[in-house]
């Protein structure tokens, strides 16, 4: 179980700094490339998808 956290923390990381990035370049400034509260939105809900996807391969 601490493996899959763990992972899945580092994966959500990367890619929510990645979406915020492309979001910045691409000209839209909205809340969640603005402000730390929609970075951590994004992250928080990367994590949550990715920690299920992982949950349910290992259910199988």
């Amino acid at each position: 179980m601490g493996k899959r956290v763990l992972i899945s923390a580092f994966i959500a990381a990367i890619l929510s700094v990645v979406i915020r990035s492309i979001l910045r370049a691409n000209g839209i400034h909205n809340f969640l490339s603005e402000n730390s509260t929609g970075q951590a939105l994004i992250y928080l809900v990367i994590y949550s998808l990715i920690f299920f996807v992982f949950k349910k391969k290992s259910e199988r």
